[in-house]
C-alpha cells in the first residue's frame, strides 16, 4: 500500500510555519552527518532512505531519515518536510516517535530519531495474517492516545497504516512518519488534499468536500479492521472503484468479528464525518474498550500481548530483509545544486536537537 499525497496548502501557512520555526531556533547546535556511523539501512521511501546509525561520541543507536532536497523539490513536498520536521519536534508521548537531531547539508535532509527496533506492525501483521481481539483491543487503543493527544495540539495524522506503528521492544505502540500530517492555527480550518494512503482515505478526503481530525478516526477504523481481518475492508485494483466503494459501499462486517467490534467499526466507518464516532470520551467509553484502564495505559503500565524478539540494538530480525540487506553507505552530496536553487533552498529552522537527550 503506498501512499499518494496532492497536497495544495497556500502561501500564508508556509509562512507561517516558516516563522514559527525560525522563532524556535536558536543557536544551531554543533552537528552533522559525521557524528554519526551508518550500521544498516532499515527502510526506504520516494525521497530518500532511513539508516540505523551510531552516535559516534556516545554510541547510541537511533534511526536517521534522509532525504534528497531535489526529489522534495520536483515532488512538492517542501512544505510537507518542513511541517513534519516542526511537529517532530513538537511532539512529546510515549506513542510516537521523538526526533533527537536535525539538520541539513547541501543536497539533503537530516532527521534523527529514536530507534524503534521492535518492527512495524506491518511486518507483524503479515506475520500472524490477523490478529486476537485482545491484541487488536491493546495496539488499538494505544494508537487512539496518540491520535487524541496530536488533536489536542491542532495536529491531524493523515496517515495512519499498519507501516507507521512501530512496536517498540517492549510491546507498545510509536507512531512514525508526519510527512503527510497537517498543523491547525484555528480549530474551524478545513483541509482539502488529497492526501494519504488510498485504502486508509476518510470518505471526506476522497471526496475533497473539506476534512479534520475525524478523518483520523476513519483510519483508525481501517487499522482495526485490518488488524481483525488481515486485510483492510476497502481493497480494488481499480483506484477509481475503490474509492467509489468507499464513499458508498458499507464495509463487509465478517463471521469472526465480535459484536462489539461490529459496534465500534460501524461507529468509526461513518460516511458523514459529523455522524462519525470522533471524540475521545464516546470512543474510550465504548463497549470494544472495556476492561482498559486508560490512565494505566496512558503511563505504558499495561503489560502488551506481545513483545518482540529482540537481543539487543543491532538486532533487526523484525525488519523487512529488503531493506536490512542493502549495502549501508550514504551517497556523498554533489555539492551541486546551482545558485537558483539555492535561492529555493527553504528549510530556515530546520536545524533541531532536543533538550532532553
Amino acid at each position: 500500500m503506498g501512499a499518494c499525497c496532492d497536497c495544495f496548502k497556500s502561501k500564508n501557512d508556509e509562512e507561517r510555519l516558516i516563522n514559527k520555526a525560525s522563532l524556535q531556533e536558536k543557536k544551531p547546535p554543533n552537528i552533522s552527518q559525521e557524528n554519526f556511523k551508518i550500521e544498516r539501512v532499515v527502510g526506504r521511501g520516494a525521497f530518500g532512505k532511513v539508516y540505523l546509525v551510531s552516535k559516534k561520541d556516545t554510541g547510541q543507536f537511533y534511526a536517521m531519515k534522509v532525504l534528497k532536497k531535489e526529489m522534495l523539490e520536483k515532488k512538492n513536498q517542501i512544505t510537507n518536510t518542513k511541517t513534519e520536521r516542526q511537529i517532530m519536534g513538537d511532539v512529546e508521548s510515549p506513542f510516537i516517535v521523538q526526533l533527537r537531531f536535525a539538520f541539513q547539508t547541501v543536497d539533503k535532509l537530516y532527521m534523527v530519531m529514536d530507534f524503534i527496533n521492535g518492527g512495524e506492525l506491518f511486518f507483524h501483521l503479515r506475520r500472524a495474517q490477523r490478529f486476537t481481539e485482545e491484541k487488536t483491543r491493546f495496539y488499538s487503543a494505544e494508537v487512539f492516545l496518540a491520535l487524541n493527544y496530536l488533536h489536542s495540539l491542532g495536529v491531524i495524522y493523515r496517515d495512519l497504516k499498519p507501516e507507521n506503528v512501530l512496536i517498540d521492544s517492549d510491546g507498545h505502540v510509536k507512531l512514525t512518519d508526519f510527512g503527510l500530517s497537517k498543523q491547525f492555527f484555528s480549530s474551524d480550518e478545513k483541509a482539502y488534499s488529497l492526501c494519504g494512503t488510498p485504502e486508509y482515505l476518510a470518505p471526506e478526503i476522497v471526496s475533497g468536500k473539506g476534512h479534520d481530525q475525524a478523518v483520523d478516526y476513519w483510519s483508525l477504523g481501517i487499522l482495526i479492521y485490518e488488524m481483525l481481518n488481515g486485510s483492510p475492508p476497502f481493497n480494488h485494483k481499480n483506484r477509481e472503484q475503490m474509492y467509489k466503494d468507499i464513499l458508498h459501499k458499507p464495509a463487509p462486517m465478517k463471521p469472526h468479528f465480535s459484536s462489539q467490534a461490529v459496534s465500534l467499526l460501524s461507529l468509526l466507518l461513518e460516511v458523514n464525518p459529523s455522524k462519525r464516532l470522533s471524540n475521545y470520551k464516546d470512543c474510550a467509553s465504548h463497549p470494544f474498550f472495556e476492561g482498559i484502564d486508560w490512565d494505566l495505559l496512558s503511563s505504558k503500565q499495561v503489560i502488551p500481548p506481545f513483545k518482540p524478539k529482540v537481543s539487543g540494538p543491532m538486532d533487526l530480525r523484525n525488519f523487512d530483509k529488503q531493506f536490512t540487506d542493502e549495502r549501508a553507505a550514504e551517497s556523498i552530496d554533489t555539492g551541486t545544486m546551482n545558485s537558483a536553487q539555492k535561492i529555493r533552498n527553504r528549510y530556515e529552522g530546520f536545524t533541531y536537537e532536543a533538550k532532553n537527550l
